[in-house]
């Protein structure tokens, strides 16, 4: 009796996954016309915070872009880059952007270097950044990108 409530649940779920992976993929994407350059300074309680990672994630579906990021100097300044369908750019659309900043801090204390190709988990690296300002659905950080672009500075806190 087990194996066939077992059987109907598992022929349930295949039938749901199947019609799921039928259906339409979404509206088309849009490809924004233009990128407009995105740049500015992190500061961690008022210092340049070096080797952080900042992210723009777009809040408006019409944008098209995707993800920005960029990586900070050792002055804190980044500039952000972003795909337009399959074409990296300088800067970003203009729109509405939820942002993040990220530090990734392997156990010995060292900054996981931005370049590693090893995922953060695989070296025992933790955030080092305040979760109100490195997690997306978190983030206190925002940006609103007008059609010229824009400096956005951020001071951001250390994880407690």
């Amino acid at each position: 009796m087990f194996w066939l409530r077992q059987s109907v649940w598992s022929g349930a779920f295949l039938g749901m996954v199947a019609l799921v992976g039928c259906g339409a993929k979404g509206p088309p994407r849009v490809i924004p016309e233009k990128s407009v350059p995105v740049t500015g300074v992190i500061n961690l309680d008022g210092k340049p915070l070096g080797n952080a990672k900042v992210t723009f994630f777009p809040q408006e579906v019409a944008q098209g872009s995707g993800v920005g990021s960029g990586f900070t100097d050792s002055t804190g300044k980044y500039e952000l880059q972003s795909l337009f369908g399959d074409k990296k750019v300088v800067g970003a659309a203009p729109g509405k952007y939820k942002v993040t900043v990220s530090v990734m801090i392997r156990p010995d204390g060292s900054p996981l270097p931005p370049d590693s190709q090893e995922p953060p988990m695989h070296t025992g690296a933790r955030e080092s950044i305040a979760i109100e300002h490195s997690a997306f659905d978190r983030t206190e950080l925002t940006a609103n990108v007008s059609s010229t672009g824009g400096t956005f500075n951020f001071d951001v806190k250390k994880l407690q």
